[in-house]
């Protein structure tokens, strides 16, 4: 190992060189550093305020006739630094600790000390001699990503859609940890034609770097560049399924339990709704499904990102326990088009309500129990 550096905190937008595009470029191909902003893109522009219903709906903790905040992602290049493929982590190797790279991965390890080689202060990283080296990349995957479908969608996807407008993949390739096939697949549909290397190392050695701030938490500030990129995905998918109402269960999830969720699929069935779980389809059926329908119901949940693969005008009815509330989905459906409608259920309830093979589950946090009578008539109403 090497002697420990010391680790600076670097906040791209503020702490880089601002720059122009074109001069970004040229700094990337030298391995010098330096920020650029993609264009301002916001898609929502005329988009329905949506609808807030449920019992609980007092206590969402947003204001609906407010639009969710519209973020325009930074492009930087970077000089000789190291990556970690399974965060996601950029860190120079001057010490310099890039933001942006690391938003998602402190919600795993706040200090960073589950980087390899990173004291565990987060103050300092004794970076190994022996790390495999490579000329350039683009990293697009934060640590979320890795797992979740939403932050692949909305975080890796889009970063990836932000550097190729930027130009900064011509000869570069894009680096991901080994993937996953649904993973390939919506980068296949996202950025056909690109170059992608997948590399099975704790920690390797870059001459040069680009990436996108839109890793961090785009999901929760999307702009248009999200609506781009679902034009694309939707470009390149599977013809539609034909399914007109869609219900994403929960049913084989662990975490959030909804308790009588049997019951409601089988009261949306006796609707003419499709019930799917998204875990057991592959990612081109999944953005298939969403081609032909017209209203997709679900509660909170990661199978949501899906909502940016419908048609301009669906409708998406999101059912959030009021201990589990955001405006991500939501966020998400003004930049396509989508109406969002949310319906806000008590919660948690006691942990006994869940089945008991529920609560056994790894994983399991907590359960909640919304009255089927009023959800349904919640839904029926946007039918």
């Amino acid at each position: 190992m090497t002697a420990p550096i010391s680790l600076r905190p670097v906040v791209e937008a503020r702490d880089l060189p601002p720059m122009l595009p074109d001069a970004l470029r040229e700094r990337f191909a030298r391995g010098e550093t330096g920020v650029a902003w993609s264009p301002e893109h916001d898609a929502s522009d005329g988009a329905p305020v949506g609808v807030l219903g449920g019992p609980a709906a007092l206590a969402w903790p947003f204001t609906l006739p407010a639009p969710p905040p519209v973020n325009v992602p930074a492009l930087c290049a970077v000089g000789p630094c190291w990556w970690y493929p399974g965060f996601g982590a950029v860190i120079g190797t001057d010490g310099a600790l890039y933001n942006a790279t690391v938003g998602e991965a402190r919600h795993g390890s706040a200090d960073l000390s589950a980087l390899p080689g990173v004291i565990s202060s987060g103050a300092g990283l004794s970076a190994p001699k022996d790390a495999p080296f490579l000329e350039s990349g683009a990293v697009f995957l934060p640590w979320g990503a890795g797992f979740n479908y939403g932050h692949f969608v909305i975080d890796a996807l889009s970063s990836i859609l932000a550097l190729e407008q930027a130009g900064l993949l011509t000869d570069t390739p894009l680096l991901a940890p080994r993937l996953t096939d649904w993973q390939r697949d919506l980068i296949a549909m996202a950025a056909p034609g690109f170059q992608l290397q997948e590399v099975d190392a704790a920690i390797v050695r870059l001459g040069r770097a680009a990436f996108a701030t839109s890793m961090d938490h785009f999901l929760h500030h999307p702009n248009g560049l999200l609506a781009t990129l679902a034009e694309r995905v939707a470009a390149n998918a599977p013809p539609g399924a034909g399914a007109r109402r869609i219900y994403l269960s929960r049913r084989g999830q662990s975490m959030r339990v909804m308790v009588g969720e049997a019951a409601f699929e089988r009261a949306l069935q006796a609707r003419g709704f499709k019930i799917v779980r998204p875990e057991t389809l592959g990612a081109r059926e999944q953005v298939a499904l969403m081609r032909d329908a017209e209203i997709v119901v679900g509660a909170s949940g990661a199978a949501l990102a899906n909502a940016v693969f419908l048609p301009r005008g669906a409708r998406v009815i999101e059912i959030q326990p009021a201990n589990f509330t955001s405006q991500w989905v939501r966020a998400a459906c003004r930049q396509v088009g989508v109406e969002w409608r949310g319906y806000v259920c008590a919660s948690p309830s006691p942990a006994h309500a869940a089945p008991l093979l529920a609560r056994l589950r790894r994983g399991f946090k907590f359960a909640f129990r919304p009255d089927l009578t009023d959800l349904l008539r919640f839904v029926e109403a946007a039918l």
